[in-house]
């Protein structure tokens, strides 16, 4: 709090207390350092049971206070001790009682490895500007290679899985070993022999480099600039399974396909046979049925088209009207014998009456009504049979009157050009001198050439 006192008109001062130059200068280093990263020497530890640690971050020539909050001291995987060279991300603060500068830390990294991890962001973003990381550069994956090339420690366990995995799902497949180191100086050097190696086999159809999982540092020979720029080249496609699911390395920026692990670079490069077999028998079975039904469908089409053939056969509508006739004929008989059976139950009931009643001029009157009855139904038998036969001779008439050969029979041709097939001659424009011209007669052909051609007016008799 700022306090004025005129002791002197001349002499105005304005006097801050302690507690407002504190909180100033806590505002000002606030303002200007919000979050920084400091990197030293760890000392005068201490680890109260609040969870809090407080210590000292010195270089050579320097030393500041530290604290970090319990909530950020629980992220942190490593052992903090004294002695130990971190980097620090911290708020820059002044502890207001004490007047004390200090470092409110918020994150902590083991120096070697945050140097690594930066060496790491800096390649993986000039790599990504060059465009190496591209999708549009990557090269898909076979969905059945015939050979894979694996590239990994001959004695390491990331092999042992991999291989596990393939002889499960496709152990068709063809597997060649490029032995490397995988950490170490050796494993960069022989890692770009193992890569150009199976450039020159040229055998190959995909690329796989594995490796189990480890620290930053063993896994660090993956972000060698050089082996990303090789992969880059490389025309055959790679998948990388290096490490971890939260491992990264700039192998796997710059592969085709990033597996998490080795386990599930071998899920990714390998069909599941069994899912394939299951696969082409459920398709075999669908052709089967497929075929099954259109021949089914077939033979179903070719039934209709025979009874729809012998419906509309000449013969068989032949075969039809024949078989009319024979029912009117027994229809005919039948109604004959109804008939005369039930004129012989009258002449019957007649005979009784007759015998009944006895006398001899009504005997003969009788018979002699009988004599004409008889005669009568004879001859309405007759009449009716002789109507039902000219009946079936009209018929067969009719049928025979709409025969094309009936009609050639009675002394009529059909005239059409020679050579040609259905193209009648119904006028004489249709002709011209000189065409051969066929006619066909109820016996044979007739081949003649045309000599003239004229229109003729029909007679009234001719129309008729």
């Amino acid at each position: 709090m700022t306090t004025l006192y005129d002791t002197d008109p001349s002499d105005r001062r304005e006097i801050y207390s302690v507690s407002d130059i504190n909180l100033q200068l806590k505002q000002l280093l606030a303002q200007e350092y919000p979050m920084i990263w400091v990197e030293g020497e760890i000392s005068n530890l201490a680890t109260p049971a609040s969870g809090h640690i407080y210590f000292s971050l010195k270089d050579r020539g320097a030393q500041i206070r530290c604290v970090m909050f319990r909530n950020s001291r629980q992220r942190v995987r490593f052992e903090i001790k004294n002695g130990l060279h971190v980097v620090i991300r911290a708020k820059v603060g002044l502890y207001e009682q004490r007047g004390d500068l200090q470092l409110i830390a918020d994150d902590m990294e083991d120096a070697g490895a945050g140097a690594l991890q930066r060496q790491f962001e800096e390649l993986k973003k000039k790599l990504q500007q060059e465009g190496l990381f591209a999708p549009e550069r990557k090269i898909a994956l076979p969905e059945f290679p015939n050979e894979i090339a694996i590239v990994t420690s001959a004695t390491g366990a990331a092999l042992h899985d991999f291989l596990n995995v393939i002889q499960r799902r496709f152990p068709r497949v063809r597997k060649r070993l490029y032995a490397t180191p995988v950490q170490g100086a050796a494993a960069v050097p022989t890692l770009h022999k193992a890569l150009r190696q199976i450039q020159s086999d040229n055998s190959a159809d995909v690329i796989a480099i594995i490796r189990g999982g480890g620290s930053i540092e063993d896994l660090w020979a993956f972000n060698d600039e050089s082996l990303a720029r090789l992969i880059t080249e490389q025309s055959i496609p790679v998948i990388t399974g290096i490490g971890h699911e939260i491992d990264f390395t700039i192998c796997d920026f710059v592969a085709d396909v990033r597996a998490p692990t080795p386990s599930a670079a071998a899920e990714i490069i390998s069909p599941d046979g069994l899912a394939l077999h299951q696969f082409f028998q459920g398709q075999i079975q669908r052709l089967k049925s497929i075929a099954s039904n259109h021949l089914e469908s077939l033979n179903q089409r070719s039934d209709w088209l025979s009874r729809r053939l012998h419906s509309s056969h000449p013969q068989y509508r032949l075969n039809i009207q024949q078989e009319a006739l024979k029912r009117l004929q027994q229809r005919i008989s039948l109604a004959s014998k109804h008939y005369l059976a039930h004129k012989q139950t009258v002449v019957d009931r007649f005979n009784d009456r007759l015998y009944v009643n006895s006398p001899e001029k009504r005997l003969d009157a009788n018979k002699l009504q009988l004599k004409q009855q008889l005669a009568r139904l004879r001859l309405a038998s007759s009449q009716l049979k002789a109507a039902k036969q000219n009946r079936f001779q009209l018929a067969t008439q009719g049928l025979n009157s709409v025969s094309p050969l009936a009609t050639l029979e009675r002394g009529y041709s059909i005239t059409q050009l020679e050579g040609t097939t259905g193209n009648y001659i119904r006028s004489h424009q249709e002709v011209t001198k000189g065409v051969l011209i066929s006619t066909r007669l109820a016996d044979g052909h007739i081949i003649s050439r045309v000599e003239s051609h004229q229109a003729k007016k029909l007679t009234k008799s001719e129309q008729e």
